[in-house]
Formats: C-alpha cells, sequence, structure tokens
C-alpha cells in the first residue's frame, strides 16, 4: 500500500504543471540569450570597428603632424634629410598625386609672369576610407563623403611687405602596405627665389585631392582674396609692391 502511494506520487510530481513551467522558463531566458548574443553581434561589431577606425585615424593623423614637423625641417634647410617611424592599420602608405602649382604675378612693368608652374604631389597614408597627406608643408585630411579638412597649416608667411612661399615637390613612387611600423625618409636642398616689388600674386592649385581644403586655407588668410574657378583653387595677395621669396624645393622621398 504504501509502494502504491509512492507511485503516485512520483505520477503527480511528473505532471505537475510546475515542472511545465520550468522548462518553459529555461527555454525562453536560453531564447533570450542567443538572441541577444545575436543583436551584440550584429549591431555591436560595427559599432567597434568604426570606434577602432576612428582612433586609428586620430593616431595617424597626430603622426603625420610629427612628420610634417620634421620634414619642414627639410624643406627649409634646417636639416638636409629626416627619418620618421609610422605606424600602419592594415591599408597603404605611399608616395603619390598629380597636384600642381602655379604661382604668377605682375612686374614692374604690369607684365604677368609665372614664377612657378610644377608638381606638388603628396606623402599619403590610408586609414579605411579617410586618407590622411602632408601636400605643399601642411597636412590634410579626405573623408569618404569627399570633405577636407585641414591638420596642420601650411607655411605660407606673410610680414609687412614682404612673402615667403613655399613650394615643396615630393619626389618618388615607393609604397607599402599592411601593419606594423614603416619609415618615410626624405632629403633635398631648398633653393631661394627672391622677386622685388611684384604685384598681383596669384596662386593656383590643380588636380589636388585637398582643393577643399586649401580653399578653405586661403580663405582664412589676411589680405588673400578668392579667384577660385572650376575644380582648380585660385587666391591673389591683395597687397601691391612686395618682395616675394619663393623657397623651392625637390624632396626626395621614400617609404619602407
Amino acid at each position: 500500500m504504501q509502494f502504491k502511494k509512492n507511485h503516485l506520487g512520483i505520477k503527480n510530481i511528473l505532471c505537475s504543471e510546475d515542472a511545465v513551467s520550468e522548462v518553459v522558463d529555461f527555454v525562453t531566458i536560453f531564447g533570450v540569450l542567443i538572441l541577444s548574443i545575436g543583436l551584440i553581434g550584429v549591431a555591436g561589431y560595427p559599432i567597434l570597428k568604426s570606434a577602432q577606425e576612428a582612433r586609428y585615424i586620430e593616431n595617424t593623423k597626430q603622426s603625420f603632424i610629427v612628420l610634417a614637423d620634421n620634414t619642414n625641417k627639410v624643406v627649409f634647410g634646417q636639416a638636409p634629410s629626416q627619418s620618421m617611424e609610422l605606424k600602419m592599420y592594415g591599408e597603404m602608405l605611399r608616395i603619390t598625386g598629380n597636384s600642381v602649382i602655379n604661382i604668377t604675378a605682375k612686374n614692374s612693368s604690369g607684365d604677368v609672369i609665372t614664377l612657378v608652374d610644377q608638381q606638388m604631389r603628396s606623402i599619403e597614408s590610408t586609414v579605411g576610407d579617410t586618407v590622411i597627406a602632408y601636400e605643399g608643408t601642411g597636412v590634410w585630411a579626405r573623408y569618404p563623403d569627399g570633405s577636407t579638412l585641414m591638420i596642420y597649416k601650411p607655411l605660407i608667411t606673410s610680414r609687412d611687405n614682404m612673402l615667403i612661399i613655399p613650394v615643396v615637390t615630393v619626389i618618388g613612387s615607393s609604397s607599402i602596405s599592411g601593419s606594423g611600423l614603416s619609415r618615410v625618409t626624405v632629403y633635398g636642398t631648398p633653393r631661394i627665389d627672391f622677386y622685388n616689388n611684384v604685384n598681383n600674386i596669384t596662386v593656383t592649385i590643380n588636380n589636388s585631392d585637398y582643393r577643399d581644403g586649401w580653399e578653405k586655407y586661403f580663405n582664412d588668410m589676411p589680405l588673400w582674396i578668392n579667384c577660385t574657378e572650376g575644380d582648380n583653387m585660385c587666391a591673389s595677395h591683395g597687397r601691391e609692391n612686395i618682395s616675394l621669396y619663393i623657397l623651392n624645393i625637390n624632396l626626395n622621398s621614400e617609404v619602407i
């Protein structure tokens, strides 16, 4: 008789709604857990990747500011050469570009003369779809939407009736891709060309990927007047009878 009672008790437990409820709760919690992990994978990974890329871009900007500081020492004759390490994040570092700088002025007779018409080119590092570049003594960032931000100002200097314009032609075609440390080496000897009492000094930059940045730079510079037409950037200096110094250098460059 006792056995029969125990048998009935076990049967009651197995048929209990509490047991069924516990199984349903477990399945529900497990399903929510799997769903949460899936959502984190789908939504969280892109956010994490975007944050990581933003950090890589910021690090590259800071590295290029240091690169510009050191490279411009060669441009201004303060050092014969410079060698700098850069951190890469799985993309490309290269010497490239088709940008051209043209400088004209009017002499004392009123004739327009061409003072400079030569390539600039650039040293570029790609991080995702963003490009950070050294061009014309400045540093620029070009974003996927095509907009350009100036990171480091070009070293065009105007004082009283004196104007100094550095013209840098980056020579070379080397490139490297991947992650880890890379090295940029630059060397060259600057030449100074002097022009006295010139007027209507006009700087035109053609075929630059950083045109918008150059235009904003000159718009923010005192005494410079925007004369841009079409795709090329153009700016004229408003002061007359200027002593103009053009600091010209072929900057031999290599990335390894």
